[in-house]
């Protein structure tokens, strides 16, 4: 069987990789760098990320990719368990119950709001906005100091512009399941915290990607049409939703309507180098066109850059500002948060559709393009634009494809 796969992102390749190691015979087409997102630049002495800068090592798919394409791993030091938010001052995000209860995160009357979530009944709608969930469960406070920060340091969104269901599952399933968050977590015995330690490789994202598309056939050819794939039985696009729907919409366009119903944020990355304090993981903002700042440097080995991610779904008129504009803004902002700035500008790089948005609604959007891609025989799609924005989501769906390519599975 010949299969082609278009987009050659993280997705793409280990897709591919799957594909490869199964006996398929694989094709990969890419128009510019292999990676997408996940990129690794050097500049100078100076090593920053585009995109991503690591994982959860609580994934068994990544960790099993990791070992059998011989790329070590290494986890990130204590500093990254060190993360601050910035809401006209800085807060230190509590380590554990006791900090949260006795820290200053929060006010006493919005922690004693948030213990009455235990007396919350579900909401029987089928989705509703990030806001709107943690809102009426945790207070109107928890999700401006908490949600605001978190939702645009994951999805470069918005609390409001988000859908529980989509771009959180697994708290809106205690709900469903157990009837609120602090059942499900005592019932769990799990805490709000992320298990995994945070894992990268000794020089960037970069290296797991050039040692996956080192044994991999990738054409540097950009695909305008179905029509330029018609030798082969299985075409995978790991492209973002946009693309897709030009290369389909011919043939297929109420697949391409539906495609065009995701959305993407923009975001532009600004690398510096110098020191920033606190030492930390980063800071994440809760209402600055700045989203926060990241601290590679202070948890990697082998880093020395500073990241600033500006813009996402808070700022989207990033997109019509020049390069020389937000770095002058980012340096405004980065005073504000640290009290002083003596950080030189060293990288940038600016995304007009970064990273996918599940609104209100994705999961509908996402049953509609399946419903399309199940009438057409030899068609798959497999990107971050469906199920799941993380590094291991994209692996772990990417190796479910590989198993089940004989057969139509939902996304």
């Amino acid at each position: 069987m010949k299969i082609a796969i278009v987009g050659a992102g993280i997705s793409g390749l280990t897709t591919a990789y799957y594909l490869d190691k199964f006996g398929y015979d694989v094709d990969v087409f890419e128009k510019e760098k292999v990676g997408g997102k996940a990129n690794t630049i050097k500049k100078d002495n100076f090593l920053f990320e585009e995109g991503v800068n690591g994982f959860l090592d609580n994934s068994p798919e990544t960790i099993e990719l990791c070992n059998e394409i011989k790329v070590p791993m290494v986890r990130a030091n204590q500093n990254s368990k060190i993360r601050y938010i910035f809401d006209d001052k800085l807060y230190r995000l509590p380590s554990g119950p006791k900090d949260f209860i006795f820290g200053d995160i929060l006010p006493w009357s919005a922690k004693f709001r948030m213990f009455k979530e235990f007396f919350i009944t579900p909401n029987p709608k089928d989705d509703e906005s990030v806001a709107e969930f943690t809102t009426r469960r945790l207070g109107k406070f928890f999700t401006e100091r908490f949600m605001r920060p978190m939702t645009a340091g994951i999805y470069a969104s918005t609390p409001e512009s988000l859908s529980i269901n989509a771009a959180f599952p697994k708290i809106a399933n205690l709900e469903k399941e157990y009837g609120g968050l602090f059942k499900g977590m005592l019932k769990k015995k799990k805490g709000g915290n992320p298990s995994g330690e945070l894992t990268s490789f000794n020089y960037g994202m970069s290296e797991m990607i050039e040692k996956l598309a080192s044994n991999l056939n990738i054409i540097k050819k950009e695909i305008f049409s179905l029509d330029e794939l018609s030798e082969y039985d299985r075409i995978i696009f790991s492209t973002p939703a946009y693309d897709t729907a030009k290369i389909v919409e011919k043939k297929y366009p109420n697949l391409a309507k539906e495609l065009n119903k995701i959305e993407y944020t923009p975001v532009a990355i600004v690398g510096f180098s110098g020191d920033v304090e606190p030492v930390s993981f980063g800071i994440l903002t809760t209402h600055l066109n700045t989203l926060g700042i990241l601290m590679d440097k202070y948890i990697f080995p082998n880093r020395n850059g500073i990241r600033v991610m500006v813009g996402g779904k808070r700022f989207e008129k990033i997109k019509e500002m020049s390069k020389e504009e937000i770095v002058e803004m980012v340096n405004k902002d980065i005073q504000k948060i640290i009290g002083k700035n003596n950080l030189k500008f060293e990288f940038f790089k600016m995304w007009n559709e970064a990273i996918p948005n599940y609104k209100v609604g994705h999961l509908g959007i996402v049953k509609n393009i399946m419903n399309e891609v199940n009438k057409i025989d030899n068609l798959y799609l497999n990107s971050n634009a469906y199920k799941g924005v993380s590094f291991n989501d994209c692996i772990k769906n990417s190796k479910n494809l590989a198993v089940n390519i004989n057969y139509k599975k939902e996304l």
